[in-house]
């Protein structure tokens, strides 16, 4: 017995490029479009320009790929551009949906001049097709849209070939991927009679760019994320998600940023789309597809001992259930079977009775589940066993969890773990629910009920007795109950004493249990609180616990502040190694502790930003494989942006990102970071003119509370110098010197070269001389601090001191290099935000091409700005420009 593989999806690719589309205004009210109306905004525009390309030259194409992955809207939009561009062209529009069988050739009666004389007889159809075919063209040419190939009846599809293989009509043909491999498609390409372009799933960078332009305004990450994946790379699907959030309100506007603002959606425009699909199927394969909305995913062979095999093969074909190959447990593979949709479950469990479902269930319960399943589909069927009342095997609950978190579904992780949790008796199990459902709750912002949950945990297991399991546990909960405290109170020592309320039970045990070391785990928790709250004379006690005895994923939680600690104190070598020594020991070790790689990531980005190794900056920020993602705030990721184009003088983008965050911060800051990133805008808003913003921004800064993130207050107060630095404030001097004087006293010895760097350049501005004492203790510093960007302050110090006009604006440059953009020396000038962003990277020695590049503008339009700029400020070259900014 066999059945149909499910051929390899299109490869996916990925934009590194952090810019924004080009917007379109943003919509006052949602719009209602019927499911088949097309968006505003193309999905696939390379898809398009394809298409042009190749239909423009005289080619037959067939555009492959699975439902709603925007096949129909790539090949309309390219007809749409040749009709444009060539008024001799006629389209003749013919679909298979709805043809079969009992009519063959039905599909291509609108080409028969006479269809009743025509059919019944091959020869004298083909000749037919022929002549409506070149009356039709007349002395123009003929494009022949055949949508939905596959659903085309056989005597339809052979006639249709023949008049391709003889040149009679040119086609462009949309096909199910599943049919790709069939005659006769597949043999038109293999001889290459027609071009053959595969449409893979929508990437999530893909959707990102499509819900900026389709909404009009920036997204933030979590509410792509959240609709990529409720898409499942579809198209459609994700224009219907998006279609469902706005009606229900459950995205909305915050900032002028798109938001995700949570609440149920309706999902019954997708479940029309998904009865639609499924109106083909026959009685047998409905069958099927009762069966596999219950228990899929599913082993091929545990399936084939449900359904007939002829059934799976219907489905495959239908695009309504995949088939992958999966590595097992024992290190070997399994064919494993999947629904392409959730939406076909929802629309095939209505049909199913509750005992029928229980039945069908049981049997997969019991099965095994294969390494690389969908996540989805196995947490929908944990989820659905639950709401039938079944006991669910521990491990089974325990896959769907950790399922969950790893596509950041973090509300099913709560939804799983409270099903559970009714029927989970009292003890460790239960104390394990509670932990994992307080650690989805932290993710959730839900910082109260993430608290209640430690403290269950802690009370399940305070009695004893403690083995390494159950003590690990404990140590865990301890953890995060201390980094709940810490955010919600923003006081360590308060925090500090719930973790050693936590621990007390255990330390009063005091058990014996060699391979953990808990007293060692506890010690750690503790630094790692100390080192977010920014108290660098527990640096030394950090890097000691580093090479301690503590299990090494805990270790990789300690190893973020530690380097940050480093970078301050201007040992950012030092921080680099810790943070790429840890990165590794954090992917090995992401099965213990989901946050490692995140948090890591995190201080490396910090520890290359404040070496001023830029293109480093840029790679660390490169997509990971969607197949491992990444757990860290939000909000971290578009501040990381911002701050990457404040590094490289893209102001603009910089503001955009910067906002973005912003309205994830507004609706809550779990990092603390959102003072650093409200003072990181003020310097944007202030370098693009926007000065009113800038002060509003940096009022906004002083009033957030410093939260459990004062291990950045010092570059919070150098990113406030470079605010009132662009802003010409006469305070920065004054502010500059209780910079360098409070880093001093704790010593802060990078926070202070870059406070003494300010202070001297106000200096220079405002006619003074450079203070000796002053560029004195600079040298001192740069001989304790590493990193390119602290050697290209010390040299442009060097150059203010000589009082060397040029050489200073050759380190002026170097420190553009190194993510540092000073305001011009000049007065004001009237340019607009663009131009100053454009005339600033002129100044900086870059090409017209390589802003274009920067900033997703074409070459001409950045040469346009810059000649108006050259007009206003009475220049004529790059080198004047510079001389005049710098």
């Amino acid at each position: 017995m066999t059945t149909s593989d499910a051929r390899a999806r299109a490869g996916r690719t990925r934009a590194t490029s952090a810019s924004v589309p080009t917007q379109r205004p943003a919509p006052t009210t949602p719009t209602t479009t019927t499911p088949t109306a097309a968006p505003a905004s193309v999905m696939n525009p390379a898809m398009v320009e394809r298409l042009v390309d190749s239909l423009g030259a005289g080619r037959s194409v067939l555009v492959v790929g699975d439902a709603g992955t925007g096949k129909t809207q790539a090949v309309a939009r390219a007809l749409d551009r040749l009709s444009t561009a060539h008024d001799d062209l006629t389209i003749v529009h013919i679909s298979g949906t709805g043809t079969h069988d009992a009519l063959p050739l039905g599909a291509l009666e609108p080409l028969l001049d006479d269809p009743d004389e025509a059919l019944g007889d091959l020869a004298a159809t083909l000749d037919a097709l022929a002549s409506g075919i070149g009356r039709r063209r007349g002395d123009g040419r003929l494009v022949l849209r055949v949508e939905d190939a596959h659903h085309l009846d056989d005597a339809s599809a052979r006639a249709l070939e023949w008049l391709v293989r003889q040149g009679t009509v040119q086609v462009v043909a949309t096909l199910r991927l599943s049919w790709a491999a069939r005659a006769p498609w597949a043999a038109l390409w293999k001889d290459d009679v027609v071009e053959r372009l595969d449409v893979g799933p929508l990437t999530r960078e893909t959707a990102e760019r499509w819900l900026v332009a389709e909404l009009g305004g920036p997204v933030t990450a979590d509410t792509t994320h959240r609709l990529w994946r409720a898409s499942g790379g579809s198209a459609m699907r994700l224009r219907e998600a998006v279609h469902d959030a706005l009606v229900s309100e459950a995205l909305g506007l915050s900032n002028g940023v798109w938001v995700w603002r949570g609440g149920a959606t309706s999902q019954s425009r997708m479940l029309d789309l998904a009865e639609l699909d499924l109106q083909g199927v026959s009685p047998q394969g409905r069958s099927a597809l009762e069966v596999c909305a219950v228990v899929c995913p599913i082993a091929l062979e545990v399936l084939l001992d449900l359904v007939p095999a002829a059934a799976v093969d219907e489905l495959v074909l239908a695009g309504v259930v995949t088939t992958t190959t999966a590595p097992t447990v024992t290190g070997g593979t399994v064919r494993v079977v999947d629904l392409t949709t959730p939406a076909y479950a929802e629309v095939a469990r209505a049909w199913i009775p509750a005992s029928r479902q229980r039945e069908l269930l049981q049997r997969s319960l019991d099965a095994p589940v294969a390494h690389g399943v969908a996540a989805g589909s196995l947490i929908r069927s944990v989820a659905l066993a639950i709401d039938l009342g079944m006991d669910v095997p521990a491990a089974r609950v325990q896959q769907a969890l950790e399922a969950a978190f790893a596509i950041h579904q973090y509300d099913s992780v709560v939804m799983l773990a409270t099903g559970a949790l009714a029927s989970a008796p009292e003890g460790p199990l239960a104390a394990r629910l509670h932990t994992l459902r307080g650690n989805a709750r932290v993710m959730l912002t839900q910082l109260a009920e993430a608290e209640r949950d430690f403290s269950r945990a802690a009370e399940l297991l305070a009695p004893g007795p403690f083995d390494v399991e159950t003590a690990s546990l404990l140590l865990h909960v301890a953890d995060m109950a201390t980094l709940v405290a810490h955010r919600r109170l923003g006081d360590v020592d308060r925090a500090l004493a719930v973790l050693d309320g936590i621990v007390r039970p255990l330390q009063e045990a005091d058990p014996v249990l060699p391979v953990l070391r808990w007293r060692d785990e506890v010690e750690v928790t503790r630094l790692i609180r100390l080192g977010y709250a920014g108290r660098l004379d527990t640096l030394d006690a950090a890097l000691a616990a580093l090479e301690g005895g503590a299990h090494p994923a805990r270790r990789v939680s300690l190893a973020p502040p530690t380097a940050m600690a480093l970078g301050e104190s201007g040992r950012l070598h030092q921080g680099f190694a810790v943070c790429t020594r840890f990165a590794e020991i954090a992917t090995a070790h992401q099965d213990h502790h989901r946050w490692g790689r995140g948090e890591v990531l995190v201080a490396l980005f910090f520890t290359l930003l404040w070496s001023g190794e830029i293109e480093a900056v840029r790679a660390s920020l490169a997509p990971t494989s969607d197949d491992e993602p990444i757990t860290v705030e939000w909000s971290t990721v578009h501040a990381a942006f911002g701050l990457l184009a404040i590094a490289e003088g893209s102001w603009s983008e910089a503001r955009t990102h910067l906002a973005t965050a912003r309205a994830r911060f507004d609706e809550t800051d779990l990092t603390g970071l959102a003072r650093y990133s409200l003072t990181a805008e003020a310097t944007a808003a202030a370098a693009c003119g926007d000065t009113a913003t800038a002060r509003d921004l940096l009022e906004q800064a002083a009033r957030t509370a410093e939260g459990s993130a004062r291990a950045m207050e010092g570059d919070v107060r150098v990113r406030r110098l470079d605010a009132l630095g662009w802003l010409r404030s006469p305070d920065l001097v004054t502010e500059a010197r209780a910079v360098a004087r409070w880093a001093r006293e704790r010593g802060a010895a990078r926070v202070e070269l870059e406070a003494l760097h300010r202070w001297l350049d106000a200096t220079r501005r405002t006619g003074g001389l450079p203070d000796p004492v002053l560029v004195t203790r600079v040298r001192e510093l740069g001989a304790v601090c590493d990193g390119e960007r602290c050697a290209a302050l010390v040299a442009h110090v060097e150059a203010m001191a000589a009082q060397d006009t040029d050489l200073a604006r050759i380190a002026e440059r170097e420190l553009n290099r190194r993510g540092l953009w000073l305001p011009p020396l000049g007065a004001p000038v009237a340019l607009t935000a663009r131009e100053q962003e454009i005339a600033s990277l002129a100044a900086g020695g870059m090409t017209s091409r390589a802003i274009a590049q920067r900033l997703v503008l074409s070459t001409r339009t950045v040469d346009s700005h810059l000649s108006r700029v050259f007009a206003k400020l009475g220049v004529h070259s790059r080198e004047e420009l510079a001389n005049i900014l710098r």
